[in-house]
C-alpha cells in the first residue's frame, strides 16, 4: 500500500503580496469609497454587454447546457474585443475609446493583424483551453475573472446560479434590453455559430464597441443610473460611489480650468491629500464632497506610511545579505540585527545629517521649517520623500541616505498628525478590521509617543525591529491559512537569511484609473482636442452629472 506522508509536504513557496500587512488598510478605504467599480472593471460597457450576453443566449438556445454555454460565451468575449480594436482602427486610432483594456486584447491583436491582411479568423482557435493562442485561462474569461464580483455588488448577475452565471430580473434584465434595442444581436450570434469573423462583420458589429455607450442611448441612461445611483436603489453604497465620481469629476474640472494639465492618478493622490493643485492653488471643493475628500486623504496618508515601512523592511533586508549594505552586522536574532543595524555607519552618519537629537525634536524642526502640506511639489514634503526613499532603495542607494530619507518622511507623517484625531477619522475601521494589518495609522500614532523622546538612532532600531516582527507574523498567518510561504527572511541556527528576491515597496492602486474610464466610457469625461497635450476635461453631461448628484 502506498503511503502519502502529506503533513511534513513543505508549504508552496510564492513571491507574496503586502509583506507587512501596511496595505489592507488601504484596500478597506477605497473598497468603502468606491464600491461597485474594482481595480480589474476596466470597462463600463462590460457591465451592460455581459448581461446581455447571458439574457440573449437564452433566448436563443433555451435547451443549451453548460458546455454550450461555456463555448458561445468565450466566442462572444473573443468577438467583443476584435470588434472594438476594428472599431478604433477605421476610426481615428483612439484606443482610450475602443479597445484599451478590452478582455484578452493582446492576445486578439495579432488575429486581428491577420484577418486584415487576408487570413481566416476562426474564434475557437483563441478559445479552446488547450489552443496556445487562447485569449484567457479562466472559462468564464473576464466575466469569471474580472466583473461577476462587481457585477453581483450592483445586483445585475448572481454568480452562485446555475448552470452558468445569471442576470438578475429586476437590475439585470432591463438593462440587458436596453442593449438589445441598439445593437444587431442576430448578426452577432451568427458569427458566433459559425466560428468565423470577417472584416465586414466586424465592421456591422461596430456597435457593440465599448465606445457605442457614450451617445444619447438607453444603455447610457441605465449605467449612468447605475454608477451615479440616480435612483437611490443602492443605499450608503450608492450614494459613495457617486461622490467619489463626483470628486473625480470635479477635480478634472480644476485641473483643466486652472492650470491645463490631465487628470492623472498621481494628481489626484497629492490634490485629496494636500488639498491643492499643481500651480498651489487650493482645491476648493463643494461641501458636500468634504468628508469624500478627507477619506482619501486618509487613503493616500495610509499609502504614505505603508510605503515607507516597505521601503524600511527592504533596508533591513538589503543589511542582512551575506554581501549586504552593512558589514559585520549581527544576523543572530531580530533584535540583534535591528540593534546592530541601528549602529552602522550609515544610520549615524543619517542620524548626524538631521540635526536633531530626538524624533521630537526633529519634528518641532520640521514643524517649523518644513514645507507646509500644501506644497506637495516640494522635494522636502513627505509626498515627494517617500516617493525618492521607494526610487533610493529601488535602485540601491547607500544607506545613509536612505535612513535619513527613512527618518524624516516618518517625523513629516506625525508633523501632519491632526492633534485629537482618530487616526481613520469618521471612516468605520476599528481593531477588528485592522487585526490582519499590525503596522496601520493607529499603531504608528501610538509608536509615535513612544518614539518621540528617543534618540534617533533608538527610533531606527525599534522601527527595523517593528518591521522585522510584523513580516514573520504576517507570513506565518498567511502559511497557517493558505499554505504558503510568503517569508522573505527565515530565523534560522546560523541566524536569519534572506530568502529569496527583496519586494520593491509599491503603492495600492486606489481604483483611479478604472474609475476615469468609466466617466469617458459613459461620456461624462472627454478630452480637450484644442490644447496639444488633449487634457482630460468633463463633458457638459458630465458638468451637469457633477452639479446635480455630488452630493
Amino acid at each position: 500500500m502506498k503511503a502519502v506522508t502529506g503533513w511534513v509536504k513543505p508549504p508552496t513557496a510564492i513571491g507574496g503580496l503586502d509583506h507587512l500587512g501596511t496595505q489592507g488598510p488601504c484596500l478597506l478605504i477605497y473598497s468603502q469609497l468606491l464600491p461597485g467599480i474594482t481595480n480589474v472593471t476596466d470597462r463600463a460597457r462590460y457591465y451592460s454587454l455581459y448581461p446581455w450576453l447571458v439574457w440573449s443566449f437564452e433566448q436563443r438556445f433555451p435547451d443549451a447546457d453548460a458546455e454550450q454555454f461555456i463555448e458561445f460565451y468565450r466566442r462572444a468575449d473573443c468577438l467583443f474585443s476584435l470588434i472594438s480594436e476594428r472599431h478604433s482602427r477605421v476610426t481615428d486610432h483612439d484606443a482610450e475609446r475602443h479597445g484599451a483594456a478590452m478582455v484578452g486584447r493582446n492576445q486578439l491583436l495579432p488575429a486581428l493583424d491577420r484577418l486584415q491582411q487576408g487570413d481566416m479568423l476562426q474564434l475557437t482557435h483563441y478559445t479552446d483551453k488547450d489552443s496556445e493562442r487562447r485569449y484567457f485561462k479562466n472559462r468564464l474569461g473576464g466575466l469569471g475573472q474580472y466583473y461577476a464580483g462587481a457585477l453581483a455588488q450592483l445586483e445585475l448577475m448572481d454568480p452562485s446560479s446555475r448552470p452558468w452565471i445569471k442576470f438578475t430580473i429586476e437590475r439585470g434584465q432591463p438593462l440587458a434590453e436596453a442593449v438589445g434595442s441598439a445593437v444587431p444581436g442576430d448578426r452577432f450570434w451568427a458569427v458566433v455559430q459559425a466560428d468565423q469573423v470577417s472584416l465586414n462583420d466586424l465592421d456591422a458589429l461596430s456597435s457593440f464597441c465599448a465606445c457605442s455607450i457614450g451617445h444619447a442611448t438607453a444603455e447610457n441612461e441605465a449605467l449612468t443610473d447605475i454608477f451615479f445611483d440616480r435612483h437611490g436603489v443602492y443605499g450608503p453604497m450608492g450614494v459613495q460611489r457617486r461622490r467619489t465620481l463626483s470628486l473625480v469629476l470635479h477635480l478634472a474640472d480644476a485641473l483643466h480650468r486652472v492650470c491645463k494639465v490631465d487628470l492623472t492618478e498621481q494628481r489626484f493622490r497629492a490634490a485629496v491629500y494636500a488639498g491643492t493643485l499643481p500651480t498651489g492653488a487650493p482645491w476648493v471643493v463643494p461641501e458636500s464632497l468634504h468628508a469624500t475628500r478627507d477619506a482619501w486623504a486618509l487613503y493616500e496618508r495610509n499609502d504614505l506610511l505603508s510605503v515607507a515601512m516597505q521601503s524600511a523592511f527592504a533596508i533591513c533586508l538589503g543589511a542582512m545579505q551575506p554581501l549586504g549594505t552593512v558589514a559585520d552586522v549581527d544576523r543572530s536574532t531580530v533584535e540583534t540585527f535591528a540593534l546592530s543595524l541601528a549602529k552602522a555607519e550609515g544610520v549615524g552618519q543619517a542620524c548626524a545629517s538631521l540635526g536633531a537629537k530626538t524624533l521630537g525634536e526633529l519634528v518641532s524642526a520640521l514643524r517649523n521649517q518644513g514645507p507646509p502640506l500644501s506644497a506637495w511639489e516640494d522635494a522636502n514634503h513627505e509626498f515627494q520623500l517617500i516617493d525618492s526613499l521607494a526610487s533610493g532603495v529601488n535602485s540601491g542607494a547607500d544607506l545613509a541616505g536612505l535612513v535619513q530619507l527613512l527618518l524624516t518622511a516618518i517625523a513629516m507623517l506625525e508633523v501632519r498628525r491632526l492633534t485629537g484625531s482618530k487616526p481613520y477619522g469618521v471612516l468605520p475601521i476599528g481593531e477588528e478590521e485592522l487585526a490582519d494589518s499590525p503596522i496601520n495609522l493607529a499603531s504608528f500614532q501610538a509608536r509615535c509617543v513612544k518614539w518621540i523622546d528617543l534618540p534617533l538612532r533608538a527610533v531606527a532600531e525599534d522601527l527595523f525591529a517593528w518591521c522585522l516582527h510584523t513580516h514573520l507574523r504576517v507570513a506565518l498567518r498567511k502559511l497557517r491559512q493558505a499554505n504558503q510561504s510568503t517569508f522573505r527572511f527565515r530565523p534560522t541556527e546560523r541566524g536569519l537569511q534572506v530568502v529569496d528576491f527583496i519586494p520593491p515597496p509599491a503603492q495600492t492602486t486606489p481604483r483611479f484609473r478604472q474609475a476615469v474610464q468609466v466617466l469617458r466610457d459613459i461620456g461624462a469625461l472627454t478630452r480637450d482636442a484644442t490644447v496639444l497635450q488633449r487634457p482630460t476635461m468633463p463633458s457638459a453631461t458630465g458638468l451637469a452629472l457633477s452639479e446635480a448628484h455630488r452630493g
